[in-house]
């Protein structure tokens, strides 16, 4: 006959899964015609052998008979050869069937329906041949059994305890509380052959922790009498009973440095059986530290050893009968960024199957590092930077809640952004939103603004050199000059504002190449740039005979004062720029020799000049500087009367 299954423990709600079965015999093995088989006569599933006490193998004492309801044959010495008494236990027989979910005409079970009265806590049921472990070692075991009562109002009601005997010999206790159908909350009622029976599937309410490489399994009955006692059982079966480790963090996202929850959830398999002496020994992964203060908390009897500020994490506790779980908490903080999964190792645990392992993304808070708190900020635009998480958004806003600016966090994790408004002197408060994971994080500093006063003037003057070398200001709107004469240029730039002022950049038209005595100004202080090439006045290079200089000085605007005495005033934050403006400068050219289609360069006093240049002065025709018929000779400039 096929193997009837045992009767499936229900779930409960936080619970682990059940595992299959280590053993199971559900004594289908016995024929269902005859009159029985006896225990020690039957062989079971893999050859496995049966053994009782003598009274719970007596069959005279409707005891130790494997049997169902098709098995109406009845041995005379059976039962003491009450007929109605071997009826009663093939109807156990159904009942059985009904709780397993077999055919209730053909299940057997083994019968106990105690004609007379034998000693308590015998042997109602043993394995003889051993039963192979298969599943490793550290595994919690128990025992379950399929039993059903009848005369349950009697005196005496079965009670039932299970042992596993280990590789020694030695019987270990599985079973706190004995089973009883009669009392017993998982039993039902049923009616067989006109009477009332109790019956239901129930495993032994505690379990080992076994590391041997096979076991037996012993069923006790704490009565032996015979005044009520009447029952039958079937399915025994040894189960894998090891609960289940779940690690769980109390958020999936974090911002490093944060404190968060760390569980570490024991779950009972749904038969709740008592499971003492699991134990967990495991490190964290790196970037997840135990926190300063771990504030260790347990729900059930356990032992926790988890160091401050460490990443071992140990501990040891038991399950009582009927807990579900025990949940074990400690604080832990991310220490680096990153994405990280709590893996406890196989070899980490015992008595415990691995569940949830948890994966956490730790993500770096929003820092300010500029301006730094109590700073003073010299900037109409001030700059603020930071740290954060790579990608995220950035919203800095002022005291009052208004946007400055925004950007974004880069991929070396930093940011920065300047004001999009102009701000004002004094006290200023800059507060840093950051989005990042689904979790926001916020800084804020306070510092104070200084707003630049940045001013600069400029004037132009022209100097010419006269015959002796030595240069000469220019008076008026023009000046008397010969064709070689030579013009040069000298702008003062003049700092009126607050600020120091550097960095000078000059443009003029035509270039001298302006040369200034420095390019950093004081308060208060100017700089004085001189043409180093000065401008040769010529017909040619003059336009409608005048000179016409545009001139412009363009600075950056620095601290106001020493940031450091080594590297003196730095500029401005946003490098502000200030200008003098565009400076025209026009002077009127007279010449005081006229030049009459020149045909060379003139030159100054005490130069030869050449033959064939002719000059006209006062209506006088003069050849060669001396008048004609004067011939070629050194002689003195004749100045013109213009001059």
């Amino acid at each position: 006959m096929p193997s009837a299954p045992v009767r499936s423990v229900s779930a409960v709600a936080g619970t682990a899964p059940a595992h299959p079965p280590v053993f199971l015999e559900d004594f289908e093995r016995a024929p269902d015609t005859g009159s029985g088989t006896s225990i020690r006569d039957y062989v079971g599933a893999d050859g496995a052998r049966f053994e009782a006490d003598d009274f719970w193998a007596d069959r005279s004492a409707c005891n130790g008979l494997i049997l169902s309801s098709a098995n109406v044959e009845e041995d005379s010495s059976d039962c003491s050869g009450f007929p109605g008494n071997h009826a009663r236990v093939r109807a156990l027989a159904g009942v059985l069937g009904l709780v397993n979910g077999t055919d209730p005409a053909t299940n057997s079970a083994v019968a106990a329906y105690t004609e007379r009265s034998g000693p308590d806590d015998a042997v109602e049921l043993e394995t003889t041949t051993s039963i192979p472990l298969t599943g490793g070692t550290g595994r919690f075991l128990t025992a379950t059994v399929n039993a059903a009562a009848t005369n349950c109002g009697d005196a005496i009601s079965p009670a039932l305890r299970f042992s596993l005997r280990t590789e020694d010999g030695a019987e270990r206790p599985v079973s706190d509380a004995a089973i009883d159908p009669c009392n017993d909350d998982r039993a039902s009622d049923h009616t067989a052959a006109g009477y009332a029976v109790r019956a239901g599937h129930f495993a032994a309410d505690s379990s080992i922790l076994m590391d041997d490489g096979s076991i037996g399994v012993v069923m006790r009955n704490d009565h032996g009498g015979g005044s009520g006692n009447d029952h039958a059982f079937d399915d025994l079966s040894i189960i894998d009973v090891t609960p289940t480790l779940d690690v769980e963090l109390s958020q999936d996202t974090a911002f490093v440095g944060d404190t968060m929850r760390l569980r570490f959830v024991v779950r009972n398999t749904p038969e709740l059986a008592a499971k003492a002496g699991w134990s967990v020994q495991t490190a964290l992964p790196g970037g997840l530290a135990v926190a300063t203060d771990p504030r260790v908390t347990t729900s059930c009897s356990a032992e926790v050893t988890a160091p401050a500020s460490g990443a071992d994490i140990a501990f040891t506790g038991d399950l009582a009968a009927g807990e579900e779980s025990c949940t074990i908490e400690v604080d832990a903080t991310p220490v680096a960024r990153g994405a990280l999964t709590v893996t406890v190792a196989g070899d980490a645990v015992r008595g415990l199957d691995l569940g949830s392992q948890p994966a956490l993304t730790a993500i770096d808070r929003v820092a300010i590092e500029s301006p730094a708190s109590g700073a003073l900020v010299e900037s109409s635009r001030p700059i603020s930077a930071g740290t954060g998480e790579s990608g995220a958004g950035i919203t800095v806003r002022d005291g009052e809640g208004h946007t400055r600016c925004e950007t974004t966090v880069d991929p070396a994790g930093r940011w920065s952004c300047a004001s999009s408004e102009v701000v004002e002197s004094g006290e200023a408060v800059v507060r840093v939103e950051q989005t990042a994971a689904g979790l926001s994080s916020t800084d804020e500093t306070t510092y104070r603004v200084i707003v630049p006063a940045l001013a600069v003037e400029g004037t132009v003057r022209l100097e010419i050199q006269g015959a002796d070398g030595s240069w000469v200001p220019v008076e008026g709107e023009t000046v008397a000059a010969d064709p070689g004469d030579r013009l040069r240029v000298i702008a003062t730039v003049t700092n009126t504002g607050e600020n120091a002022l550097g960095d000078i950049t000059l443009a003029e038209t035509p270039d001298t190449r302006l040369t200034c005595s420095s390019e950093f100004i004081e308060r208060g202080a100017s700089t004085v740039c001189t043409s180093s090439e000065p401008f040769v006045l010529t017909p040619e290079a003059l336009d409608d005979v005048s000179f016409a200089h545009a001139f412009e000085a363009v600075l950056t605007g620095y601290s106001r004062t020493s940031d450091q005495a080594d590297t003196g005033r730095l500029p401005l934050p946003d490098a502000p720029r200030v200008s003098t403006g565009a400076l025209h400068t026009s002077l009127g050219i007279v010449w005081r020799v006229a030049p009459l289609e020149p045909q060379g360069p003139l030159v100054r006093t005490g130069a030869e000049v050449p033959l064939s240049t002719a000059l006209l002065i006062s209506g006088l025709l003069l050849v060669g500087a001396v008048l004609v018929g004067a011939g070629t000779r050194q002689g003195g400039r004749v100045r013109s009367p213009l001059g």
